[in-house]
């Protein structure tokens, strides 16, 4: 093979492997009854942590309430690091990751309140920050974190936070 002929395979080679690498990556995530389902897109950049959109829909594809954590230069945004519904499908809840390193100590919460249709602060509703995105959840709508300022695990009921009006 002659010399530009191989310059422009490699070429082609490093050009697909560059689209692939920034190809975003998508999960859903039902909820337990059906109803709503939970779109996580994050982007798949190669020396960064990856930045995250959460879009919650119906289970027809109306779309109740979206949060994007993306940044112009891909370094000062937010990914998704664990998600799931709540067991009575009332709240999905996901973690954050910083995608640039800035404030690594911290890993903001988010939850979609079903009742209210809209994506909240965990972190605002505690009046806290929470430092370690490995939540856990449990029935019906409790949830547990490590807890930034307080130095303590805290277990609430994310019902109890926001009750219904």
């Amino acid at each position: 093979m002659n010399t530009v002929a191989r310059l422009a395979l490699l070429s082609m080679l490093a050009n697909t492997c560059a689209a692939q690498q920034h190809h975003p990556r998508m999960e859903t995530f039902k909820s337990p009854d059906g109803r709503l389902i939970a779109i996580v897109t994050s982007t798949n950049q190669p020396e960064a942590t990856p930045e995250s959109r959460v879009e919650i829909r119906t289970a027809e594809g109306k779309v109740l309430a979206h949060d994007t954590h993306l940044s112009d230069d891909g370094e000062h945004g937010y990914g998704v690091t664990k998600a799931s519904w709540t067991p009575d499908s009332q709240y999905f809840v996901y973690s954050l990751e910083s995608s640039g390193g800035h404030q690594a100590w911290h890993s903001p919460v988010q939850y979609f309140s079903r009742n209210r249709s809209k994506i909240l602060s965990l972190d605002d509703a505690l009046n806290d920050s929470v430092m370690d995105p490995q939540f856990t959840v449990a029935a019906p709508d409790k949830i547990t974190v490590a807890l930034w300022f307080r130095k303590q695990t805290l277990t609430i009921s994310l019902s109890d936070v926001h009750p219904v009006r």
